[in-house]
């Protein structure tokens, strides 16, 4: 079977060069204290927050991941944090949370759907119903005495739920010192400094970031090396190239690796054929999705994100708003922090422009006039 996943997360064992991004979410957890972990989207986010759970569920605590996409309601958050105590504790803790979970206050749903109700009584209650639930760990520690690690990842769509939804989290969960420390994790660069980078926010500086930076060559080049090995192929000189379109990014790294453990003959070795081949299958998988990007932004920040990808010149220096056709005006200093606030695009030293692209193959397609340029 390929051995390359790359449309979810990853057994923590398949893990590339993360050990220390590892240590320092299970150091902090072990200590009391609660950190955030920031990575654009499919970084490994997910993944390595799968190993902390098992890191944490070995060393004897109790670890619960909480994931809140698309959550729009105080309702939604409570019943997110609900399933996951019912779905991830087991044995005695099982049973007790099974007893628990009857005494907690009802959400405002029956039937799958909102129970009528004026907004004054619908916060009163999704804040009693949330606060309870919030509230387990503490109970947990109290009735076992077991510490509780608890992920909150996709933090930033608690918002949606109310702007104040943050301040109510934190008005249960900061009395929680001893019982429990927590992760919040996001997809939404520019939210989640929102969230904690901002003084008027209830979690201004109540975790510590631990940052997922991309994937360091030589350990991709052992990754991939030794699982084509272990799989009667041979990479040949096609894993040069891999690596160097790849540029770290951890799921464009396997979605390369994947196709080309598929066009590379069993028993020989991958040539540039083989790695003209492996190109052509990628742009199959990602056109869609590289046009879904496009369509998704404005058209001055299509304009950014095109002049950050060629990277000829200082993005807004005459030369870029020539070509770009981009107006001498603070729309384009918005455009970029709108980009680099959802995760596109990063700040980056030695660049003509400043920023880099972070999608690698976003990069290549933009490049190439958006469109992908190796066909088959």
């Amino acid at each position: 079977m390929n051995p390359f996943r790359y449309d979810g997360p990853v057994d923590p064992s398949e893990l590339i060069d993360r050990d220390a991004e590892a240590l320092a979410l299970l150091d902090r957890a072990h200590e009391g204290h609660n950190a955030r972990l920031v990575a654009p989207r499919r970084y490994g986010k997910t993944s390595l927050l799968r190993r902390l759970q098992a890191d944490v569920e070995h060393d004897g605590l109790v670890g619960v991941y909480v994931n809140f996409f698309g959550v729009l309601s105080l309702d939604d958050v409570a019943e997110r944090v609900e399933r996951a105590y019912a779905t991830q504790l087991a044995g005695p803790l099982a049973r007790w949370f099974a007893g628990v979970s009857r005494s907690l206050k009802p959400t405002l749903r029956a039937g799958g759907g909102p129970v009528p109700a004026s907004a004054e009584v619908t916060l009163r209650t999704g804040q009693a119903s949330l606060l309870e639930r919030l509230a387990v760990p503490a109970r947990l520690h109290a009735k076992h005495g077991r510490r509780v690690v608890v992920v909150f990842d996709e933090f930033q769509d608690v918002l949606r739920a109310g702007q104040q939804t943050d301040a109510i989290i934190r008005s249960e969960i900061e009395q929680h010192a001893g019982a429990a420390s927590y992760v919040f994790a996001g997809s939404h660069p520019g939210m989640m400094d929102a969230l904690f980078g901002t003084r008027r926010r209830a979690f201004y500086g109540q975790a510590a970031p631990v940052v997922l930076a991309e994937l360091a060559s030589e350990d991709v080049a052992e990754y991939v090396g030794a699982r084509f090995e272990a799989t009667g192929r041979d990479a040949g000189e096609a894993l040069g190239p891999l690596l160097d379109l790849a540029a770290g990014h951890p799921q464009r790294t396997m979605l390369l690796a994947h196709h080309l453990w598929r066009h590379a003959p069993a028993g020989a070795v991958a040539d540039s054929d083989t790695w003209q081949s492996t190109l052509a299958g990628v742009g199959h998988d990602v056109a869609g999705e590289l046009t879904a990007v496009w369509s998704g932004v404005s058209t001055t920040q299509q304009r950014i994100l095109t002049a950050v990808a060629e990277n000829s010149a200082p993005l807004y220096g005459r030369e870029v708003r020539a070509r770009h056709n981009l107006p001498r005006t603070g729309a384009n200093r918005k455009a970029t922090e709108a980009l680099e606030a959802a995760g596109e695009i990063v700040a980056a030293a030695g660049t003509a422009t400043g920023y880099r692209v972070i999608d690698p193959l976003l990069a290549v397609w933009l490049r190439a006039g958006r469109a992908w340029p190796y066909g088959d």
